[in-house]
């Protein structure tokens, strides 16, 4: 079962909006490249229809929907959302405000029968990442949150054209392979072509590197071409990757994280200043001028990941290398990223509003779909479907899985 690798987007710089914030990273026409991204990230909920032409509407299911980054992805690339299945409150709170035309049950994805949901033509979703994470004890099928069956089933039940699994890349690990294999047959025993792919969000013009797994489907007697997104961001690419420094510009005020960040006793060091642990907490340094590390659900607290536009983390490193003694105490001049610049991170314009306690808000972003890397498959599924041409350069078809 090869892993096809790669990702795709392109978007269209639009008017700046006149909604500037109060963070100034340096300004200059350097950084309008991305204040005109995110100021385009609102016109492309009205244009994304009329790009495909005149195209009948596919309508979608978003299982595990959280906040929603995938119904707004998937919205950007001319989906219709029908129906939306959440059980955490908060969650469910920010969904329905941002998505008020969308059938919303919060309740478990396992407690909703979908066997009279017909003319679905995608079913998405992420179910809980946590059995397969690294982070966690991989426990797959024997852990209780694993909701991948759960997936399958609403599959089996409404029958959909195409659908779109994201998770962790740690599903794809030596120590689940027997599991991911009878995922994947599972699928097939339904009449399905199925892919496995990884894509990192960089390369989707998203100001982040995050690696996820996508299981993608098309029902096979759809007999249309499986047409896979490909990287256009990065080295060697139509653009650059958008940075952190470029994605910041502009952001609009938010309530200051007051996590303090604070040397750490035994410093953990790597060649580079923005690996290992120079601070306590799980939060490291970023680097303004490359995408972000993967922003993690556990963030709001001392897991925040720290701007430092003194380079006050990259002078201590160098101390440390070259034989300095670790310090103790707070670090000055550094501070934790506000949720909102999260929310940037992850590609959420700023118009989408999280609800609930910080704690929460950090947890709804870190935990989302981003909504860019979304977009891109949504595009490629649905150009799938209307068995659309695309230049080699954009699209490939892909040998079987």
């Amino acid at each position: 079962m090869p892993v096809v690798k790669g990702s795709f987007v392109k978007w269209s710089l639009c008017v700046l909006d006149e909604h500037l914030g109060l963070l100034d990273f340096g300004g200059g026409g350097r950084y309008a490249r991305g204040l005109r991204f995110f100021a385009g990230l609102v016109g492309k909920s009205n244009e994304c229809g009329s790009r495909m032409g005149q195209s009948p509407e596919y309508k979608a299911v978003d299982l595990f929907c959280g906040a929603g980054g995938l119904s707004l992805g998937l919205h950007w690339a001319g989906w219709k959302v029908e129906i939306a299945v959440e059980q955490d409150s908060a969650a469910s709170t920010t969904y329905r405000h941002n998505f008020p035309g969308t059938m919303f049950l919060e309740k478990d994805v396992r407690d909703v029968c979908f066997s009279d949901y017909k003319g679905i033509d995608l079913v998405a979703g992420g179910p809980p990442c946590q059995p397969f994470s690294v982070a966690g004890e991989q426990l797959a099928e024997n852990d209780p949150r694993d909701m991948v069956p759960a997936f399958v089933r609403v599959v089996r039940e409404i029958r959909p054209k195409s659908f779109l699994m994201e998770n962790v890349p740690g599903l794809l690990t030596a120590k689940h392979k027997t599991y991911t294999s009878s995922v994947v047959r599972m699928f097939r025993s339904l009449d399905y072509e199925v892919r496995v792919c990884v894509f990192d969000a960089a390369d989707y013009g998203v100001p982040q590197h995050r690696e996820r797994v996508f299981f993608l489907g098309l029902r096979h007697d759809m007999e249309v071409p499986f047409l896979l997104p490909e990287p256009e961001y990065g080295k060697g690419k139509a653009h650059p990757h958008v940075t952190v420094r470029e994605a910041l510009y502009g952001t609009p005020a938010d309530t200051p994280n007051t996590a303090k960040v604070t040397y750490c006793k035994n410093p953990v060091l790597r060649p580079s200043p923005w690996a290992g642990m120079l601070v306590n907490g799980g939060g490291r340094p970023i680097h303004l001028d490359e995408p972000c590390q993967t922003i993690p659900a556990t963030a709001g607290g001392n897991r925040t990941h720290i701007v430092d536009e003194k380079g006050v983390l990259r002078e201590y490193h160098r101390y440390l290398m070259e034989g300095g003694q670790p310090r103790v105490g707070e670090v000055e001049g550094v501070r934790r990223l506000t949720a909102r610049e999260s929310a940037r991170i992850q590609s959420f314009p700023d118009t989408f509003r999280f609800l609930g306690a910080k704690s929460s808000i950090y947890r709804q972003i870190g935990n989302a779909v981003p909504p860019l890397l979304a977009k891109a498959v949504g595009l490629a599924l649905k150009r799938s479907l209307l068995r659309v041409s695309q230049p080699p350069t954009l699209f490939t078809k892909s040998k079987a899985a």
